[in-house]
């Protein structure tokens, strides 16, 4: 199943809007300077494999309680996914399932941490909306969401948010085709060349984002399908002339691994290496709290850093306990076996999804804002044609994304 549906650039945000027109506060103008004073997450360690809690109970030692909400609610966006995986690092195995839900200790802080699922746990919202509007499903109102810049772009007027620590180095969104009918579909003018050639692809949508950008690099709009929604029977029957949307740590694995029909390698490309070098799984803040939450992220973002190092390093744990949610996903199209999720990760640490920043040199989650600037100056008047009217015209990258809170130091080893 399509997870993390991509953005609209025509999204319809009438219901939520008047829903929540009435919540959007002024916004500040200036993010906080780099705080002084920071407290790491725990020192570095060799993980060992444990079960339950008690790993995060001896490693994320930092005091949360007094700097921060009681319970932590985190709004993720889609079903618990290997791409989530620091999150549930910070609980480990013994946190208490329910519907849409993950809820236990975060470490030995003193407070607790939700993870609330995205796509049907969040009625399908996009997650900067339910900083002001509220999870309907859950009937809470998140203090932090995980999104994409695209959606913090798109949606910087009417939901204005404010990135603090990236889970993802580049976005794992790719364009997945049959490498017996193409080769080295790496560039966009070779997409071109595949379209002018009769090839389609299939996406959820024309108005996507990154389709967009592609028309306006000149692939041709006719060449696009919308309505992809995880269904991979097109691509299959399509006698190698349909190109699919998709991700290269979820539809990959699927093709490759769980479609009798198929069953065989595939090629993909990386949109961001098309052009497009957007962050997708960002922990967000609603900028009008930023400033009141500043002293609760100033020692929670360098545990989420030190988590996704923990994550990646040793994984058997959280992806158990994904495996032990599918009951609980409320979505019988989405499950996480222990295999899907091994996949995930071999590809985030091998791909270059997830590691440190600048090149190898930066510290893990910290943003690139040049390149984000680039990002804006390429988004905003795609959504300036399509007339969205959800972002702010003079956005720059400074507005959405801080490194305020990134511990330098929490790095994965070279």
């Amino acid at each position: 199943m399509h997870r993390r549906p991509r953005n609209a650039v025509g999204i319809a945000l009438a219901g939520v809007a008047a829903g929540g027109a009435a919540l959007v506060a002024s916004v500040a103008g200036a993010l906080p300077a780099h705080a002084s004073r920071r407290a790491a997450p725990h020192a570095p360690h060799a993980v060992a494999a444990t079960t339950g809690a008690s790993f995060a109970a001896t490693h994320f030692t930092t005091k949360l309680a007094g700097y921060c909400p009681s319970t932590i609610t985190v709004q993720t966006n889609w079903l618990p996914e290997a791409d989530h995986g620091a999150l549930y690092e910070l609980i480990g195995g013994g946190g208490t399932m329910a519907q849409y839900s993950y809820e236990g200790p975060l470490g030995s802080s003193g407070v607790k941490l939700d993870i609330l699922s995205g796509g049907p746990g969040d009625a399908g919202l996009e997650t900067a909306v339910t900083l002001y509007t509220g999870n309907p499903v859950a009937r809470v109102t998140p203090d932090l969401t995980m999104g994409s810049i695209e959606s913090t772009i798109l949606l910087s007027k009417k939901f204005p948010t404010v990135g603090v620590v990236s889970l993802q180095e580049h976005d794992p969104q790719v364009l997945i085709y049959d490498p017996h009918e193409f080769s080295h579909l790496d560039t966009i003018a070779a997409f071109v060349v595949a379209a002018k050639k009769g090839a389609k692809f299939y996406v959820s949508s024309l108005n996507t984002s990154y389709v967009r950008f592609l028309i306006e690099k000149g692939v041709p709009s006719g060449s696009f399908i919308g309505g992809y929604s995880g269904d991979l029977d097109k691509f299959v029957t399509g006698g190698g002339m349909i190109i699919n949307q998709g991700y290269s740590d979820a539809e990959v694995y699927t093709l490759e691994h769980e479609t009798p029909s198929w069953d065989k390698p595939v090629g993909y490309t990386y949109v961001y290496k098309l052009g497009l070098n957007d962050y997708d799984e960002v922990v967000q803040v609603r900028r009008s709290r930023l400033k009141a939450l500043s002293p609760c992220l100033e020692r929670l973002v360098p545990m989420i850093q030190q988590a996704e190092i923990d994550y990646l390093e040793h994984p058997a744990v959280v992806n158990a306990t994904l495996a032990r949610f599918n009951p609980k996903f409320g979505a019988s199209y989405w499950s996480t076996p222990v295999a899907a999720s091994n996949f995930a990760d071999h590809v985030m640490a091998t791909q270059d999804i997830v590691g440190n920043s600048d090149g190898g040199k930066g510290p893990v989650g910290a943003f690139d804002v040049g390149r984000m600037a680039k990002v804006v100056s390429t988004l905003l008047p795609i959504y300036a044609a399509e007339k969205a009217g959800t972002f702010e015209p003079k956005l720059t990258a400074g507005q959405i994304v801080t490194n305020a809170f990134i511990d330098p130091s929490v790095k994965f080893p070279t």
